[in-house]
Formats: C-alpha cells, structure tokens, sequence
C-alpha cells in the first residue's frame, strides 16, 4: 500500500511538474531571452524572433490541421507537436548557452549540451504520457532542440554580453511567472480550427487512439 501511495505521488508531481512547460512560463522564458538579445546584440534579436515565430507557427499548425481536419501522422503515433515539450526545449537549451557564456564563453556548448539532455528528460518524462503521448512529446522535443542549435550556431559569431542584474532579473521574472496559474491556448486553438475547418467540434483523440482503447475494453 505504501508503495502505490509513493507510485502515486511521484507521478502527480511529475504530472504538475508538466505544466511548467506550458506558455504560463515558457512565453515569459522567451520574452526575457529577447530582452537580453535586445540589450546586448540586435542581430541575435532578429535571429531569436524567427525561431521562436517559426516553431510556434509549426506548433500551432499541427494543432490546427488536427483539430479542425482530423490531419495526422498515424503510422508514427502522431497527431500533433507537443507544444511543452517544443516551448522546454528550446528556451531551457538557448537559455542554459546564453548564461554559461557570461561567466565563461567555452562553456556555452556544453551548457547547451546539458539543457538539451535535461528539456529531453522533461519531455519525456513529465510532457509524456501526461499531457501527450511519448510520440508526441518527443516529437515537439525534438523542433525545439532542432531550432534551439540552429539559433545557437546562427550567433556563434555574436559578442552577447549581459550584466549580472540583467540574468538575476530575468531568472526572477521566471520563478514569478512559475508561481502563477497555468494556462495554454487548446481553447483558442479549437475555435480558430472550427472556425477555419467549418467542423462541428474540433477533434481531441485521433480515431486509431479511440479504436485501440475500445479493443483494450472488450
């Protein structure tokens, strides 16, 4: 009995522990990384805004091709990117780069290398099987880490150079934004879908999930 009690325990918190990837935080993640861009190299600001513009629209397509026409990958598991793990991955890889190389700039690839394997962790431990499905998350993941290197090796060249105030500030904002409520943009995802697909109700569960657990039922 205890042992189911430590079992159950361990997944809620994983399973609240999940929602930290969402836009609550990771939105203001990728507003304080522009802030610091902004500051210290316009030209990595431009840089930032792409990626970031580009993996939500990616995101956010996905989304919009399921849950208004039912669009997905079945024979890889897949109906749409894990926003979460996408958003963890690439701010947690970017971010983790950007503070190392302050304090000494041979450390930002191994500082990538570190957030990539822990947002890889989160994703597929905590994003997955709570909020997606492995396939998923790992999916979502993989964009984010994807477009986290591309941004890196893109200002490989660029001086970034931030005050100390400006890091603590910024990580400050972080653990704020951690404390407030959790939100994420499904519902406004299923309306832009319904309204562009003209369906009835947007789509939830691809129907090869739905069949696999009727078969497991009977």
């Amino acid at each position: 009995m205890a042992a189911e009690t430590d079992t159950s325990g361990w997944e809620m918190t994983r399973a609240e522990f999940a929602q930290y990837g969402g836009i609550t935080v990771m939105i203001p993640a990728a507003i304080v990384i522009a802030v610091w861009l902004w500051y210290s190299n316009p030209r990595a600001l431009r840089a930032w805004i792409i990626t970031v513009g580009a993996t939500y629209s990616l995101v956010a397509l996905s989304k919009l091709l399921f849950k208004g026409w039912g669009l997905a990958f079945q024979h890889v598991d897949i109906a749409v990117l894990s926003g979460h793990a996408m958003n963890t991955c690439l701010m947690v890889t970017v971010g983790s780069s950007l503070v190392a190389r302050q304090f000494n700039p041979a450390l930002r690839w191994p500082a990538a290398l570190v957030g990539v394997v822990a947002s890889l962790g989160f994703s597929a431990y905590c994003v997955a099987p709570y909020i997606h499905p492995l396939n998923e998350a790992l999916a979502g993941a993989a964009l984010g880490v994807g477009a986290g290197i591309a941004f890196l090796w893109c200002i490989e060249a660029s001086p970034i150079k931030l005050p100390a105030s400006f890091i603590g500030a910024g990580l400050g904002v972080l653990l704020a934004c951690a404390f407030l409520p959790k939100y994420n943009a499904e519902l406004l995802l299923n309306r832009v879908a319904i309204t562009l697909s003209g369906a009835e109700q947007a789509h939830q569960v691809p129907s090869w999930r739905s069949d696999a657990t009727l078969r497991k039922a009977e």
